[in-house]
């Protein structure tokens, strides 16, 4: 298996543009944890008008003093910030080639969808709408991510050259399974959390089994087999550190969401919260680990050997 050919040059490389695709990353990511924190508050109606709040285009008065209101309107505030810099980054990258442009536009599209999902979600108070927001912001994340590691010195700048290494292929391909196993997980979670349907909490409870084992095979292959690729080591590492945390936020969450646990009113919010938001990373983790394995890696040929009855056997 063989990734896409993307050719890049280094004097594509732009320090201004890549500082603020990581901005734009990095300001989708606390919007996910107050999205999260509104839905976990029960504060995603605070306002029943958009794109205004109470009839104010910025701050409606003392949005700051009540729970709800502040959830809401934050969620609110980040968004806009988040926009700005997606627009930006989309300026930007006209001039630095056309996977770069593409991409950008793409997440920009992406962040102003979202911002119409939030919207109509509060216009048609629909709990479906609030699911479809939920998801499709994971998906903004990712696509910001991506922009950022295509941005980057070390990726438009790679002159390595693909490394062939036996099994790369196999890698490859459990890259894309993690990227897919993670984005149901998050959906099924998203589902119960939104819907409340009890299959989607069974799904989402027994599915990190397999989650579990196609990321494990991905770390093992990484430790075993990568042959001194520090940025494959590091993402690995990085996938597998989030699996552990995500493993034990899943286990807290369970007991205070499905089991109703007593507990605080911090921990109600909180920790439903980072597990959404951990979630958030390992996707971003395993698309940009599956995006590195085809850019670095290529399988390697099959070597032809004789045996002593003067067959041919490849190997690979």
């Amino acid at each position: 298996m063989t990734g896409p050919s993307i050719s890049f040059s280094s004097t594509n490389y732009h320090r201004g543009l890549h500082l603020l695709a990581i901005a734009t990353a990095c300001m989708v990511f606390p919007l996910i944890i107050v999205g999260a924190g509104v839905t976990s508050q029960d504060a995603g109606m605070a306002f029943p008008d958009w794109p205004t709040s109470n009839g104010h285009l910025v701050n409606p008065p003392q949005w700051w003093q009540q729970n709800d209101t502040r959830w809401e309107h934050g969620h609110r505030l980040i968004g806009w910030v988040v926009g700005m810099l997606a627009i930006g980054t989309t300026a930007l990258s006209f001039k630095r080639g056309k996977p770069v442009k593409q991409l950008a536009i793409a997440t920009l599209i992406a962040i102003i969808i979202q911002g119409v999902l939030g919207g109509l979600r509060v216009r048609e108070i629909s709990t479906s709408l609030a699911l479809v927001h939920g998801i499709w912001g994971q998906l903004c994340f990712c696509l910001a991510c991506t922009t950022a590691l295509l941005c980057s010195r070390g990726w438009m700048c790679y002159d390595g050259g693909p490394h062939k290494i036996r099994g790369a292929s196999t890698l490859q391909r459990l890259c894309l399974a993690s990227v897919f196993a993670v984005f149901i997980q998050l959906l099924s979670g998203a589902t119960y959390r939104h819907m409340a349907i009890s299959s989607a909490i069974l799904i989402h409870v027994l599915w990190v089994v397999i989650l579990s084992l196609v990321v494990g095979c991905v770390v093992m292959w990484i430790i075993t087999q990568n042959h001194g690729q520090t940025l494959l080591g590091k993402l690995g590492r990085a996938l597998a550190t989030l699996m552990v945390i995500q493993l034990f936020l899943g286990g807290f969450s369970f007991l205070i969401i499905v089991l109703k646990m007593s507990s605080s009113a911090f921990a109600i919010w909180a920790i439903p919260s980072a597990h959404v938001a951990v979630g958030a990373l390992m996707f971003a983790c395993s698309l940009s680990l599956c995006l590195c394995s085809f850019r670095i890696l290529r399988p390697a040929p099959e070597e032809v050997t004789i045996d002593t009855t003067g067959q041919a056997t490849a190997t690979s």
